[in-house]
């Protein structure tokens, strides 16, 4: 059981930066021009306060997957030893396994990683691993990016 829970880790965190480009129907919100403004309701999704972001962040920033530790499954980590902004920012010029940069600072709405954790990537499986976002925490982290990178 172990070993299926760590190849599927393996194979949903993605190998790099040299893999196709995705296929298929992988809607994003950069893909629907009629997605509506990005809007939060919770509380802890804004640069003033980033709690509730940041617990969700570090189900990704785990040593067996987006981590820095040896034992990550990728290529790119997240650091979220300092602030989240500072975390995001640092993946602005990473483009993984997608046509989309990890975080886009042009195009806050085509970043992959605000995708993966609102749709199942092609061949992928929906971020973080089990531990789903809803549709408003998602939401919530697309206002946060907004914030970050306003158009």
């Amino acid at each position: 059981m172990v070993l299926v829970a760590c190849g599927s880790m393996l194979a949903a965190c993605g190998e790099g930066d040299t893999g196709p480009a995705f296929t298929g129907s992988n809607l994003t919100y950069c893909d629907n021009p009629l997605v509506a403004g990005p809007s939060c309701d919770l509380t802890g999704y804004s640069l003033q306060d980033d709690s509730a972001l940041r617990a969700k962040l570090e189900a990704c920033a785990g040593s067996t997957c987006h981590g820095g530790g040896s034992s990550a499954a990728t290529t790119w980590s997240m650091d979220l030893s300092g602030s989240v902004e500072g975390a995001l920012s640092a993946l602005t010029t990473f483009a993984d396994e997608s046509p989309y940069f990890l975080v886009d600072d042009v195009d806050p709405d085509c970043s992959q990683v605000l995708a993966e954790v609102t749709t199942q990537p092609v061949g992928g499986v929906r971020m973080p691993v089990g531990l789903y976002w809803s549709s408003a925490e998602a939401d919530c982290f697309r206002s946060y990016l907004h914030e970050m990178y306003p158009q």
